[in-house]
């Protein structure tokens, strides 16, 4: 399945959806879309006609995981392994193609109920990217948009099983680590050369989506959007750091208005699918990456939170 998918979007719904949109355009560096694609807002980081979509509602969570399959052969074998899986699969209505803006297109469900997408290709917008704040632009291509990473509570196995043997990504590495009280069990799983388009962590969580990741083509630009953000008043989760190789990513880490993560990072690793070794890391972070007292406070009251739901 190596080159036969990417992160192709991702839909949040968001009670603000309008602060959302300034957001991303005035500190992520995001352009707004001409086509919205069902949605309120589309947002723009290449030359795709999205990339992150907007929807209003009370979540303020992920709502749909988007990916981009090769060609429809690629898209008939992901059919095939739901429907063999036992996964209901819906295929596009027309107002799905009209509004995703695509020929073919199918939605299922991962095993804690998050919609996926999948679809052939993505439009292209008619014009070219631009940034303000973000004038180099971001990496993308046949990396995709970026990564997602999913809190999967207890759920670990039926979750790995259901993106790996069924989705047909596969294990980049593990981790098995702490990050302030709360420990880190996951997998990070790629489907092409990026190091991971998702990755699956085993901690308790009130929102399912804990942070998704742009790639900038600079490092500066990195240090700039940091910037951008502590003059708006948006506090790091993560501070500047650098993630271990094959990774590498040099990034930061911090909250957006729904209250999950986006980390902006540059100088990404990349892998070769093909000759790859699974790795079991200890630690996320060569240096940096050091958790505000706001993180550490979120993730104790999380945790302490399950500890109720597992009592109850």
């Amino acid at each position: 399945m190596s080159g036969a998918m990417s992160l192709g979007y991702l839909v949040f719904e968001v009670s603000r959806p309008d602060s959302w949109r300034a957001f991303a355009v005035n500190i992520l560096g995001c352009q707004v879309a001409d086509h919205v694609a069902g949605e309120t807002w589309a947002l723009r980081i290449d030359e795709a006609a999205y990339r992150l979509l907007l929807r209003k509602g009370k979540a303020d969570d992920l709502a749909v995981l988007g990916w981009a399959m090769r060609d429809e052969k690629a898209l008939r074998e992901l059919e095939v392994r739901l429907e063999t899986a036992g996964v209901a699969v819906e295929s596009f209505s027309v107002d799905d193609l009209a509004a995703r803006h695509v020929a073919v297109g199918l939605r299922f469900r991962d095993p804690r109920g998050l919609v996926n997408e999948a679809v052939v290709g993505l439009p292209l917008a008619d014009t070219a990217f631009t940034s303000t704040v973000t004038p180099h632009g971001f990496c993308t291509g046949e990396f995709g948009l970026g990564h997602a990473v999913l809190a999967v509570g207890r759920d670990t196995a039926a979750m790995e099983a259901f993106y790996m043997d069924v989705v047909g990504l596969r294990l980049t590495e593990r981790i098995d680590t702490k990050i302030g009280p709360i420990k880190v069990d996951g997998a990070f799983l790629h489907c092409n050369r990026r190091h991971h388009s998702l990755a699956l962590i085993a901690v308790p969580s009130r929102k399912r989506l804990l942070h998704f990741m742009l790639q900038v083509k600079r490092l500066r630009d990195v240090g700039m959007t940091l910037r951008r953000a502590r003059l708006a008043g948006i506090s790091p989760s993560l501070d500047l750091g650098q993630h271990p190789d094959p990774d590498g990513t040099v990034s930061f880490y911090a909250p957006t208005p729904s209250g999950f993560d986006f980390e902006i990072g540059a100088g990404s690793g990349v892998i070769d699918p093909a000759t790859h070794r699974t790795e079991i890391k200890t630690i996320t972070s060569d240096w940096g990456h050091q958790p505000s007292l706001r993180m550490k406070l979120r993730g104790a009251v999380d945790l302490i939170a399950d500890k109720f739901r597992r009592a109850a």
